[in-house]
């Protein structure tokens, strides 16, 4: 592929003394506004360069449209939940379903666990967790038997709003035994008292809100993604989720995530790798467990890139631990046009402080130069208005111990090492659109 080398972790741009890298085994936060270069100067060039298998998001398909025919080493995917992105030439539609995971008593629990976890990311972690918990230990055996029976995304969505488990816990028994936690986990639920089993039924069913739609079940149902053939070379997973459709999309998006980054921890000594390129985070995948994939995948093979506008953003998703997120991430990398005030002041500060010198004139009665001396004050080394203004071309970055350097962005249309994969890209679109003509 192109000269520059993703041994050293993700690449960001150019420094004074070569390529700006984020370290082995370090994830990266991009922090910048819409346009600000986020995709063409960070994202692309990554997926360009990287060895190993990837999960990209995006709220549009040009960047699966573009890389379908920039990389011709290992296959591109797509997981459209919301039913309505076009499927580029030369690129191959897969499903997800929480069911499929949960062949196995413990992928179920797994299963229940995203499932839950979106549930409460989305309300902000309110003080109703009981429900919840308890809506997941009666959703688990419910997948469980879903997978056992073959039965869609759908079918299980309809159980759990009819309230209609009368034949799952028989069926559980007799196949895991009596004691087994699926059977009961299962009776537990049902024997308590009617208002709190309603109650539990109820958050249930709102666990499922992101699979009611005819879209969101269809994509269940499209082929699944062979995640051992998926880890072993470098594949594209790209996830589209437009606007309009991620409030009901994110459960499916996360959970395909998760599965793949603990396959990924599983296969690690196989020499599994994965790099999730996640634009629009926190609109298209909004991971519970962000931290603890960033602050541990490093050493089992999940690098992290990902894209935020600036810190309110996280704020808004992740609570005050995005607070942490500049501590959590090895590496940040802020682009120009950034107008929260807190983000800024949290950059300023990390910049820290500087004492230069200022000369001084003294001057005699008649005018005349009298002395010279200087003396010494401590500014600000970055102010509010250059770390928002940025530098036309630049952004910049903070290492592993937080020292703060400007460094040139490339974008991959422009920088030489890039640009021949994206031409070879946009000769094969047109020569598809061609061959649609023709026919």
């Amino acid at each position: 592929m192109s000269s520059v080398s993703n041994c050293a972790g993700i690449y960001f741009g150019r420094g004074d003394d070569g390529d700006a890298m984020s370290g082995h085994e370090r994830s990266t936060l991009v922090l910048g506004p819409s346009r600000s270069g986020k995709t063409s100067s960070i994202v692309v060039p990554n997926l360009l360069i990287t060895t190993r298998s990837c999960v990209v998001t995006s709220t549009k398909n040009d960047i699966v449209s573009m890389m379908s025919h920039a990389r011709s080493d290992g296959a591109t995917l797509l997981f459209d939940p919301s039913g309505t992105v076009p499927t580029p030439p030369g690129v191959h539609r897969i499903g997800y379903s929480p069911i499929r995971q949960s062949l196995s008593w413990d992928g179920a629990v797994l299963a229940s666990r995203t499932l839950i976890d979106v549930a409460r990311r989305g309300r902000g972690e309110r003080g109703d967790d009981h429900w919840t918990e308890r809506a997941g230990t009666l959703v688990a055996p419910m997948l469980h038997a879903a997978a056992l029976r073959d039965e869609s995304l759908g079918q299980l969505a309809t159980r759990v709003d009819e309230r209609n488990c009368d034949d799952i816990t028989r069926e559980l028994s007799e196949r895991h035994g009596e004691h087994h936690p699926s059977v009961s986990s299962l009776r537990g639920v049902l024997a308590t008292e009617e208002r709190e089993r309603s109650a539990i039924w109820s958050t249930a069913a709102g666990l499922f809100a992101g699979v009611r739609t005819d879209a969101a079940r269809a994509s269940a149902r499209e082929a699944p993604l062979d995640v051992d053939a998926f880890l072993a070379g470098p594949h594209q997973l790209h996830i589209v989720a437009p606007s309009r459709h991620q409030a009901v999309s994110i459960p499916l998006v996360v959970g395909l995530i998760e599965e793949l980054v603990h396959a990924t921890y599983d296969r690690h000594d196989q020499g599994a790798r994965l790099l999730l390129a996640l634009d629009e985070l926190a609109n298209v995948a909004p991971l519970p467990r962000l931290a603890a994939i960033v602050s541990e995948g490093g050493g089992q093979g999940v690098l992290t890139l990902a894209c935020l506008q600036d810190l309110s953003q996280a704020r808004s998703r992740w609570g005050a631990a995005a607070d942490g997120f500049l501590s959590l991430f090895p590496t940040t990398v802020v682009l120009g046009g950034i107008a929260d005030r807190s983000t800024l002041e949290m950059l300023r500060h990390l910049a820290g402080r500087t004492m230069e010198p200022t000369p001084t004139t003294q001057y005699g009665p008649r005018g005349r130069q009298a002395g010279r001396s200087t003396s010494w004050v401590e500014r600000d080394r970055a102010s509010i208005s250059e770390l928002a203004q940025g530098r036309p071309g630049h952004a910049i970055a903070l290492d592993a111990a937080k020292r703060m350097r400007w460094v040139g962005l490339t974008p991959a249309h422009e920088d030489v090492r890039f640009r021949g994969y994206l031409e070879r890209s946009e000769r094969s679109r047109d020569s598809s659109s061609e061959r649609s003509r023709d026919r």
